[in-house]
């Protein structure tokens, strides 16, 4: 037994003579209990660096283990995927349904699953959420035997014309209900509309009145407005119908400040009769008019409005302008706050207009900015320091540069996490900061690919806050140490 801890020691944890020191380590690993080897086995699962041969060890186990929860959540490597498809227990390939994340080809593998539970689940996902499967599934999806599937097949992305057509005069009721709705109707031939109309299945017409009334044109007259009975079709036409002129006045008027911000916003209310509701007394109809596109600096300026301390909808107006250098470079120089806030979301910024935003006097315009693909790297340095959101700025493409490394020892823990994002930090800066007091600064040290392997084989002994899970996830964990982690766990090769 003493040989082979000392090879497994030497060779599997990669350590030579000169550390054998590490023998009590590796020992304690060998003794581990099932806590830490579930940690291990949630690790590799997301460890986007195991190699095909281990993935499918890892996935041979006990599905119900609370590890299995992150097969619905994290993002996994296509092999890993479907290795978790491949899984003989359909309770994994289940959890597996709801991951957001997953490739084409894994949801086209799990919507054609031997389980029926499981395809079942799969193509409810893919219905509620948009989730587009391979073509070729949709359509046999479409011809399938059994009118559940038949009838979610009829919203799904990439269902051809010929195969949705077939649906809306399936033999099944339920079917051809399914096929009349808002995503298809522009889609089908005015003589399978008039058909729906007339069907003989109460559910049919139902989805047929239902579609009709909510694709009509929007009230545009008070009459009209005052006869729909549909709220979102109020609400919606009060903010971007092309209301008359007494049907303006009507909303610019209303007693319900909700209809008065909703025509404050509304492009087609005159710019007179909007510029009245400039001393609304509820301030988020005071807000709506000082963001109308048809106002000058000096309008917005007069106008007695309250900018919220958060993210806010970019007005429709500012969105459309985004391929417009010129007007990019106008709305910057906006003294309306939410018009710089708005601008940040372009995507293709003008370097003047960045340089601009990101020395703005608003903090949300700045952080805002640091969103885009583009912002300066030194903003998100400085954005770092009391960002809600400062993990994911480390995150972004501009961030990562060699002389973030000096910050190993600054006193504000976000600033050391981000060290680390230096790409020469070297391996004895990051073994350093795997002992920080700092729970997510020993985190991304124990998950960096530059951390030397005798710590990184000590961290994966630790249980405590999910290190253990975090050490092998690592990258740069050898491929003959994950086998040897699965050996250990007694998983069979």
């Amino acid at each position: 037994m003493a040989h082979k801890d000392d090879e497994l020691t030497k060779v599997a944890f990669g350590i030579s003579e000169a550390t054998a020191s590490m023998r009590s380590d590796a020992l304690r690993l060998l003794e581990a209990d099932a806590l830490l080897h579930a940690e291990w086995m949630a690790g590799l699962a997301t460890n986007h660096a195991a190699p095909d041969s281990v993935l499918r060890r890892v996935f041979t186990l006990d599905p119900r283990s609370e590890a299995w929860s992150l097969l619905g959540r994290r993002e996994l490597s296509p092999t890993a995927a479907m290795a978790a498809v491949a899984h003989p227990d359909p309770e994994v390939r289940s959890i597996l349904v709801g991951n957001p994340r997953l490739p084409t080809e894994v949801y086209g593998a799990l919507a054609e699953d031997a389980d029926p539970a499981v395809r079942r689940h799969m193509v409810l996902v893919a219905h509620t959420y948009n989730v587009e499967l391979p073509t070729e599934v949709v359509v046999r999806l479409a011809t399938s035997p059994y009118g559940g599937l038949r009838s979610f097949a009829s919203e799904l992305v990439g269902l051809p014309a010929k195969n949705l057509l077939m649906l809306a005069e399936d033999r099944d009721p339920r079917v051809r209900a399914a096929a009349i709705n808002t995503r298809t109707w522009h889609r089908l031939p005015p003589s399978v509309r008039a058909a729906a109309e007339a069907d003989p299945d109460p559910r049919v017409r139902e989805a047929f009145e239902r579609v009709t009334r909510l694709v009509m044109p929007p009230p545009t007259t008070i009459s009209a407005f005052l006869t729909e009975t549909d709220e979102d079709r109020r609400l919606a036409a009060a903010r971007t119908a092309p209301v008359d002129a007494d049907l303006a006045a009507f909303l610019a008027t209303h007693e319900d400040p909700c209809l008065r911000e909703r025509a404050a916003r509304n492009p087609h209310v005159p710019t007179p009769l909007a510029l009245r509701l400039a001393n609304d007394p509820d301030p988020d109809v005071r807000l709506a008019v000082s963001t109308r596109a048809d106002l000058t600096e000096e309008q917005r300026a007069a106008i007695d409005y309250t900018a919220p301390q958060d993210r806010y909808p970019v007005p429709a107006w500012v969105e459309e302008h985004f391929d417009d250098p010129d007007a990019l470079r106008e709305i910057a120089a906006s003294s309306h706050v939410m018009l710089r806030r708005g601008v940040t979301r372009a995507p293709h910024l003008p370097p003047d207009v960045i340089e601009r935003l990101a020395t703005d006097e608003d903090y949300y315009v700045r952080a805002m900015l640091c969103e885009n693909d583009h912002a300066p790297h030194e903003l998100l340095v400085e954005m770092l320091a009391d960002s809600e959101r400062w993990v994911l700025l480390t995150s972004r493409r501009n961030f990562p540069r060699p002389g973030l490394a000096r910050f190993a020892d600054n006193p504000n823990h976000r600033l050391r996490y981000a060290a680390m994002r230096d790409p020469h930090a070297e391996p004895e800066l990051v073994e350093r900061l795997s002992h920080d007091p700092n729970d997510m600064v020993r985190h991304h040290a124990a998950s960096h690919p530059h951390l030397p392997l005798p710590r990184l084989v000590e961290l994966l002994g630790v249980t405590a806050q999910g290190m253990a899970r975090t050490a092998a996830r690592n990258h740069a964990l050898p491929y003959d140490l994950m086998h040897q982690l699965l050996d250990v766990a007694r998983v069979e090769r």
